[in-house]
This record gives structure tokens, C-alpha cells and sequence, in this order.
């Protein structure tokens, strides 16, 4: 490479790597095979586990094709993906093939549409989304009743068909509507596999720049920019999705995909969009919770409090564990930091100190968002055998109840992967060190101690992990 190339391994020079890509059928063809089964799923989720008591559900959710691959490999699997390759399950998503099939439809016969207004082009929807998803998981048991699985999988699609017909912005539900939309743009910043130039002299002295021209952005394969970005130009958190088509109409063969070397834009470390802090503050208390549930007494006493509440209106008691780990916990846990950023030299507008804090929490959140999905993973795997020939679930769940068959058990200890995943959140925490220092004067004493405030936490629910066993 030369000096002024940003990429430092190119995974786009390896041979099947640029074949697969540089194909016309991808990554169409793979989104194709994505919404099969993605149907497939809402197929055997459909009519099932409505009615039965919670302990034949806690079982049901596993056995059942749908809810176990759904919530035990996707969503974990999502993010630990995300942390390792970037944006990478963007690439293949089914919901944004169906957003672009609608919004090809509504070009093609004169659909009236709008523009999406500021709200939801600045990612407000996206939080929204979000913490609708985590209402449906505590209030509706989504996560656990199947038949609730399969119809949010059906209502995904058509939200993203919808918004298709109904707006002219570009990915439209991708940018304004995905509920996994903030997740995978805050955590995306912490790879260091970026798609990026080759050589930036390149770029300055192209003169047609085909990445960016209206009249290719509709093209079915080597599209400009569908995102509206400049590929030339990439900044932290641009929405970028890896559709690859800048790097397919490049005529100078000038993109890559690869370890981006510091002096490459998208690697610099820059605060948090409003909504991004948002969903880090937000996650926090989701993180927290799922983490605290692998510990039966550490969940028993976090708890008490929407326990003792939902004595008074038991049948609200899903909203309430809601409200106090996605809203009183991180009210609290953020009002916390606030005060003792002060106490460290941080002055400014709240809302400024909070971007800060989150930025530097971020990090630290997304690796415990990793050991938790990485759990999941764990103890979900175990029944995957048998779902295939019983992907209804319900005869290996009545199996599993009566004690016919037994459980299969976790791959890894939750105890080893506490001290694992320990260390590597100390690792994470040495780089954040360096990283926020890319951040100016002024936020730094925020940024450190919101890394310190999530660092505390995190690691001491890990330590109690790896002491459980």
C-alpha cells in the first residue's frame, strides 16, 4: 500500500471475497434467501405457545424453530457481528430488499410519497423502535411466545414494504424506522473493518464520479451511493450499510473493505448523534437487565422494586420492570454521571455533557452487549438439533416437561465466560482511553467518566458471573 492508500488489509483483494461481491446477484440473491426465511420462521411461529402456563413457555421458546432462532442466534449473533465486521448483517438484511421493492413499485407507477421530515431523518423513530421492541419483550412476552415472534417478524416486513410506498427518501426504514437501526450504527464505529478508499489521490482526480450520480442510482446492480453518501468522503455513523454497489460502479476499482488505518475518517472517534446517546443510555438498562437474569439472586434483588410496585396492579407488571430498566434505572444511573462529571472539571450544556458521557460509555456497553448476546448463543444452541425435526416445538418442549428428555445444556459455562468476557472488557477500556482522545478538552471529563461509571457496573456484573459457577 502506499502512504496515502487508508486501507491497511483489503478483504476485497482475496480472490472468492471479490468474486461473491463483484457478483450481479449479490447481494440480492442472498436478501432473496433471507426473506424465505424469514417467512419460513413466521410459518412455524404462527398459533403457537398462546395459552400455555410459563413453564412449559420458558421451554417452548427454545424448541420452537422461530422464537430460538429469532432471539436465541439472530439478535445475539447481530451483535457480536457488528462488533467484529461492521454493518455486515445490513449487507444481506431481508427488510431493506422489501423497502427497495416497494419503493422501485411506487417510482414505477407514480406513487405519491413524502419526504421524511427532520424527526425521523435525525434517527427519533429508530429509539422509538427501539423501545417499542423492548416493551413487546417485557410487557408482550414477544421473546418467549412464538405465535408473538412470528407476527413481529410479518409486521417487520410490512413496515418496511410500507414505508417504501409511503416515502421518497432512499431506505427509508432503514434510516427512519429498523429497531436495530442505533445498535448497529453506534456499535459499528468500534471495527476496524471499514469500507473505504484505496488511495485518496484517486478520488481527487476522478471526474466522473460514478459513486454519486443521480443516474445510477437506480440501476439493478453497480448502483451509486443508494444512501445518498459521498463513498469518497466517509464519516463515523454515516448510515452507510455495505451494499458494496460504490465499490462495484467504481470505474478505478478504488473501494475497499478492510482494517482501515488510523488516518482514514471513519475510524476517528467523534461524539455520539443525539439518538445514539439515546439508545446507549437506554441499552444500558436493557444490558443490566438480561445480564442480571443469567444470576438468580442478583436479578431477585433488582427486582424487588416492580415487584413490591405490581403488588398493587399485578397484570402490570411487565410495565413496570419495563419502566424501571429501561426508564428509572438509566434516569438514575445517567443523573449520576451528570453530577460527578462536574465534580471532574466537565462544565457546559446538559444535553452536551450527556453526548459526551454516552460516547464514552459506548464501548463499554456494546462489549457487555457482547458477552450477553454471546450467552444467549450458548445456552440457545444446544437446541438446534432437534428443531429441525420438530421445528413446531411443542413435542420436544412436552418431552423436555415431562422428563422424557433432558435439557441440553449451555456450550460454555456461564462462570468462564464471565472471566473471558472480563478480560475483554478491561481490553476494550484500555482502547477507549485512546480513543477519547480524539475528542476535544471540553468533553473529555464527561466522556471518561461515563466510560468509568459503565466500566464499574459492567465489570462487576461480570466478576459475578464468573463467581455464579
Amino acid at each position: 500500500m502506499t502512504k496515502s492508500s487508508r486501507l491497511r488489509f483489503d478483504i476485497l483483494k482475496l480472490k472468492l471475497i471479490r468474486a461473491t461481491v463483484y457478483s450481479p446477484a449479490f447481494p440480492v440473491l442472498i436478501q432473496v434467501m433471507m426473506v424465505l426465511v424469514v417467512v419460513l420462521l413466521a410459518y412455524f411461529g404462527l398459533g403457537v405457545g398462546e395459552g400455555l402456563d410459563d413453564r412449559y413457555v420458558d421451554i417452548l421458546k427454545k424448541t420452537n424453530l422461530s422464537s430460538l432462532v429469532v432471539w436465541g442466534i439472530w439478535w445475539p449473533a447481530m451483535i457480536a457481528l457488528v462488533l467484529v465486521f461492521g454493518r455486515v448483517w445490513c449487507t444481506v438484511c431481508p427488510m431493506e430488499l422489501v423497502n427497495r421493492v416497494a419503493d422501485a413499485l411506487a417510482r414505477k407507477i407514480g406513487w405519491p410519497r413524502m419526504r421524511m421530515g427532520k424527526f425521523l431523518r435525525a434517527g427519533w423513530m429508530v429509539i422509538l423502535a427501539y423501545i417499542a421492541m423492548q416493551l413487546l419483550v417485557e410487557v408482550g412476552s414477544v421473546n418467549h411466545v412464538p405465535n408473538r415472534t412470528a407476527l413481529l417478524l410479518v409486521g417487520l416486513l410490512g413496515v418496511a414494504f410500507l414505508t417504501g410506498l409511503l416515502f421518497k427518501h432512499p431506505r427509508s426504514f432503514c434510516q427512519g424506522f429498523c429497531p436495530a437501526g442505533a445498535l448497529l450504527s453506534v456499535y459499528g464505529r468500534y471495527t476496524a473493518l471499514q469500507l473505504d478508499v484505496r488511495k485518496t489521490s484517486t478520488c481527487d482526480e476522478c471526474t466522473s464520479k460514478d459513486c454519486i450520480q443521480e443516474e445510477n442510482r437506480h440501476k439493478f446492480d453497480k448502483r451509486s451511493c443508494p444512501s445518498l453518501l459521498r463513498p469518497f468522503n466517509r464519516k463515523a455513523s454515516d448510515g452507510c450499510v455495505l451494499c458494496f454497489q460504490c465499490a462495484k460502479v467504481c470505474p478505478h476499482d478504488n473501494m475497499g473493505w478492510g482494517i482501515a488505518g488510523p488516518d482514514s475518517k471513519i475510524r476517528k472517534k467523534i461524539l455520539l448523534k443525539p439518538y445514539e446517546a439515546a439508545f446507549i443510555m437506554l441499552a444500558m438498562g436493557s444490558v443490566l437487565h438480561e445480564a442480571s437474569e443469567e444470576v438468580p439472586w442478583l436479578i431477585t434483588i433488582l427486582d424487588r422494586v416492580p415487584e413490591i410496585v405490581s403488588g398493587f396492579a399485578p397484570a402490570l407488571e411487565g410495565l413496570f420492570v419495563f419502566l424501571w430498566y429501561i426508564v428509572l434505572l438509566p434516569l438514575a444511573f445517567w443523573s449520576l454521571i451528570s453530577v460527578s462529571t462536574y465534580l471532574f472539571g466537565q462544565r457546559g450544556k446538559l444535553g452536551k455533557t450527556l453526548l459526551a458521557a454516552a460516547t464514552g460509555a459506548a464501548p463499554i456497553v456494546a462489549i457487555a452487549h457482547f458477552a450477553k448476546a454471546g450467552f444467549k448463543i450458548f445456552s440457545f444452541a444446544g437446541y438446534i438439533p432437534a428443531s429441525f425435526s420438530d421445528p413446531v416445538g411443542v413435542q420436544t418442549m412436552q418431552r423436555i416437561a415431562s422428563g422424557a428428555e433432558s435439557s441440553p445444556g449451555t456450550i460454555v459455562a456461564l462462570s468462564l465466560l464471565g472471566w473471558i468476557m472480563l478480560a475483554a472488557t478491561l481490553g476494550v477500556a484500555w482502547l477507549a482511553i485512546k480513543w477519547l482522545r480524539d475528542l476535544s478538552d471540553e468533553d473529555l471529563p464527561a466522556a471518561r467518566v461515563g466510560m468509568a461509571g459503565t466500566l464499574a457496573l459492567f465489570s462487576a456484573i461480570l466478576v459475578i458471573w464468573g463467581l455464579a459457577g
